[in-house]
């Protein structure tokens, strides 16, 4: 899959091209009608909130990621509601950069871990309907159900594992099933399908 990277900083555009550097991306400091339809984009929030509704709706047929110089919750929210597969600070990691490509190369939601644990945070205080929760996870083994809900309620791998008394290998092994029996993609969607 193709990478375009869409910032209007210099700096911003560069440090992404050299992160990607064996990807070989194209860069520019201005969105185009003309980039393929199987290109991830990486682009500046900046960039998107100045493209016209035509513009944002084509965008958004695309894999997109926003990046912010200052993120907040609030724009990740308002930038994923527009279509935005992921979202993050336009200065992080390479790391996490590559996490985020291959995420989107892979059809996937990509954000930083610390707005996934705020998001589902947020989304536990809304509803905390926990006889529907636990009607929902009827299909799941007991240990499942304890992971399950830990996850629903936006512990870490290791914070389960240290409550459990089990190996965070084995609380991504649980996860693992726990989608695949639930169908649902992450645990951003399991909270969501819990607290729903």
């Amino acid at each position: 899959m193709k990478l375009s990277l869409v910032a209007n900083d210099v700096n911003v555009r560069e440090r992404w091209m050299s992160a990607f550097f064996t990807v070989k991306p194209t860069a520019s400091s201005k969105f185009s009608l003309d980039i393929e339809y199987d290109t991830v984009i990486f682009i500046s929030d900046t960039i998107v909130v100045a493209l016209s509704e035509a513009e944002r709706a084509n965008l958004f047929l695309h894999s997109v990621m926003v990046f912010s110089m200052v993120p907040d919750f609030v724009a990740a929210q308002k930038f994923l509601a527009m279509g935005a597969m992921g979202y993050g600070n336009a200065m992080m990691h390479e790391s996490h950069l590559h996490s985020a490509f291959q995420a989107l190369e892979e059809g996937k939601v990509w954000l930083h871990p610390d707005f996934i644990s705020l998001m589902i945070s947020q989304i536990r205080h809304q509803n905390s309907g926990k006889e529907k929760s636990l009607m929902l996870l009827d299909g799941l083994s007991k240990r499942e159900k304890e992971v399950a809900l830990m996850l629903g309620q936006g512990d870490t791998h290791q914070k389960i594992a240290d409550t459990l008394d089990i190996t965070v290998r084995t609380v991504k092994a649980h996860a693992t099933a726990i989608y695949q029996k639930l169908d649902v993609k992450d645990r951003l969607a399991l909270s969501i399908l819990l607290h729903s």
